[in-house]
C-alpha cells in the first residue's frame, strides 16, 4: 500500500519520538489514516482502530531481554461480534501472568526461554518462580492491531508497512537479547532494524550472512549495525521458532521440545567452546 505525504510526515516524527508513549500516539494515529486497510494490513473481522500496547513488563525488574511475536490473538472477539475498537495494554496480561481475554498466549514459552537465557548470561542464582521470570521481559508484537493466528501474510505485511515505528521502539526499548520467534519476524528485524541487507542488480533485497548471522544469532553493535565481533556486541538477535510451529503431520511442538531447541540455539557457543 502506498502512503500520503501525511502518513509519510508522522513516520518522520516517530523517528523522533523520546517515549513510547509519543510513539504509540503516533502510530495510532497512522493506523486510523490507512486507506482500505483490510486484506492487506488488517483482518476484515478486527476494527481498523484497534492497537494492543506491549513493551516492558516491569521497568524495576526488566534486564534487556525482549521477545518478538507476529500478533495477539482476537478469536474470542471475533467469536463474540467485537464491532468497537479494542484498546489493551499486553504488559498488564503478562504482568499478571494469564490473559483472560486470550489475547496474549505462549507466557510459559516466554517464561521458560527467559529462564534458559537467565542460565547462558549469568543473570541471577536460583530458580525464579514463573511471574518473576515474565516480569524480567519485554514483548513486542510485529501487529499491534491483533489477528486470528491465521498462518497468512497480514502481520508480516502490517510490519513492513509500520516499519519506521517498530524500528523506533526496538530502540527506545534499548534490548541486549532480542528473540524473533518465527523466520519471518528474524529476517524483518535483521534486515529492516539491523540494515543487514543488500541489493542485487536485479534488484532483489536479501539478508546478509556470511561473518553475521552465526547459526542463529545475529550480533550488531550499540549504533544498532551488524557486527561479527561477538565478544563485544551490544545486542544479540536469536531466530527461534513461532511458538505455533506444526511438525510430524500437523502436530504442535510441545513447550518441552521449543525451549530444548530454544537452549540448543542460544547455547550453541558455550558448546563449541566446551568442545575446542
Amino acid at each position: 500500500m502506498r502512503k500520503t505525504m501525511e502518513q509519510i510526515v508522522i513516520e518522520g516524527q516517530a523517528a523522533k519520538c523520546e517515549s513510547l508513549e509519543e510513539l504509540y500516539l503516533l502510530w495510532q494515529m497512522m493506523q486510523q489514516m490507512e486507506d482500505e486497510p483490510y486484506g492487506s494490513t488488517c483482518y476484515g473481522e478486527i476494527d481498523q482502530r484497534s492497537f494492543h500496547i506491549d513493551g516492558v513488563v516491569s521497568a524495576a525488574e526488566f534486564n534487556g531481554n525482549l521477545y518478538i511475536l507476529k500478533e495477539t490473538n482476537m478469536r474470542k472477539y471475533i467469536q463474540k461480534g467485537q464491532t468497537m475498537p479494542v484498546i489493551s495494554d499486553i504488559r498488564r496480561q503478562v504482568a499478571a501472568g494469564k490473559s483472560q481475554t486470550g489475547e496474549v498466549e505462549y507466557l510459559d514459552y516466554l517464561a521458560e526461554m527467559q529462564r534458559v537465557l537467565n542460565e547462558v548470561d549469568k543473570n541471577n542464582e536460583g530458580k525464579l518462580s514463573r511471574q518473576k521470570l515474565l516480569n524480567q521481559l519485554a514483548v513486542l508484537y510485529v501487529n499491534k492491531r491483533g489477528g486470528k493466528g491465521a498462518a497468512d501474510e497480514i502481520s508480516m505485511d502490517y510490519g513492513q508497512y509500520y516499519i519506521e515505528f517498530l524500528k523506533r521502539q526496538i530502540h527506545l526499548l534499548k534490548p541486549k537479547t532480542i528473540v524473533c520467534c518465527s523466520d519471518e519476524i528474524f529476517r524483518l528485524v535483521v534486515m529492516e532494524v539491523f540494515q543487514n541487507k543488500k541489493q542485487k542488480k536485479n534488484q532483489e533485497i536479501y539478508m546478509k550472512w556470511k561473518n553475521l548471522v552465526m547459526g542463529d544469532v545475529f550480533y550488531a553493535d550499540e549504533r544498532f549495525l551488524p557486527t561479527s565481533d561477538e565478544a563485544n556486541a551490544a545486542v544479540r538477535v536469536v531466530r527461534m521458532w513461532n511458538p505455533a510451529y506444526r511438525v510430524n503431520n500437523g502436530q504442535y511442538v510441545s513447550l518441552e521440545e521449543y525451549i530444548k531447541e530454544f537452549e540448543r540455539r542460544v547455547k550453541k557457543e558455550e558448546a563449541e567452546e566446551k568442545n575446542s
